[in-house]
């Protein structure tokens, strides 16, 4: 087994803009340095928690280039294809840029490479492997909760204002997940490559069957009160669940915190 300490103190100063790749590290029991977009993190993450010296590095598309060179990293972790080339991060650190959500449309099991990688390049392979271990089990014992559900499919949306929700669907982290649970996703409409389709209202109610899952923060105001979101049948028949604020865009920690999430949300326990 190679040596954790030695390697990871090799790479003690990371700098990361991808939030899926912060959590990654965290998992894997580092701090990161830095984190793009820090202050924003507990709220739409929320764990594993970033320590409260993490240095903010601006925004995740356009981070504080300055700042970060500044900072002078011993590694950068970003998401390829998304935000700042590898090419232009490389001028200042050793960059490595992973894919997540992209053309493949199967961010899990990206993620899973990528936790892989991250564990290889700070000498955290034993972890990794622990960690996916543990990851795996609790899936399956999730899965086994989840036979005794009533098998209504679930429209898992998140609101963006009081009109239009993002509904997320096949190319998703969280529609991977329903598949391990044996959960059916019930959105069957077109998504793009980050797994969701933004639309009107009028795509919930044609899936009058489903048990609608918001995603806090829900709507603002007293939307949820008003005759249209009323007038839905799942809203009807009491099939709706609020589920805590969890990552849509994030890497195996957030498929993790989503499937505990729903397991609570559903009374699976």
């Amino acid at each position: 087994m190679p040596d954790q300490t030695g390697a990871s103190a090799a790479a003690s100063r990371i700098a990361v803009l991808d939030w899926g790749w912060a959590e990654t590290l965290l998992a894997l029991g580092l701090q990161p340095m830095a984190v793009a977009e820090a202050p924003l993190y507990g709220d739409r993450v929320v764990v594993p928690a970033l320590s409260r010296e993490t240095i903010d590095l601006g925004l995740r598309s356009w981070p504080n280039i300055e700042l970060l060179r500044s900072l002078k990293p011993d590694l950068i972790l970003s998401q390829a294809g998304y935000g700042v080339s590898q090419a232009r991060l490389d001028e200042i650190a050793p960059t490595l840029a992973l894919p997540l959500y992209s053309a493949e449309r199967k961010p899990l099991a990206a993620a899973e490479r990528a936790l892989k990688e991250i564990a290889a390049k700070t000498g955290r392979e034993q972890v990794a492997t622990e960690y996916l271990q543990q990851s795996d089990a609790r899936l399956e014992a999730i899965a086994a909760e989840a036979k005794k559900y009533d098998g209504r499919p679930l429209l898992i949306i998140k609101f963006t204002d009081d009109r239009l929700v993002d509904i997320y669907g096949a190319g998703g982290l969280f529609d991977d997940i329903l598949k391990r649970l044996g959960i059916q996703n019930a959105w069957n409409g077109a998504t793009n490559n980050w797994g969701f389709a933004t639309a009107g209202l009028d795509a919930i109610a044609r899936y009058p069957e489903a048990r609608i899952i918001i995603i806090e923060p829900g709507p603002p105001g007293t939307f949820l009160k008003s005759a249209l979101w009323q007038s839905l049948p799942a809203v009807r028949n009491g099939r709706v669940t609020m589920i805590p604020p969890t990552w849509v865009f994030g890497a195996f920690p957030s498929a993790m915190r989503f499937a505990e999430v729903i397991r609570r949300g559903l009374d699976l326990a």
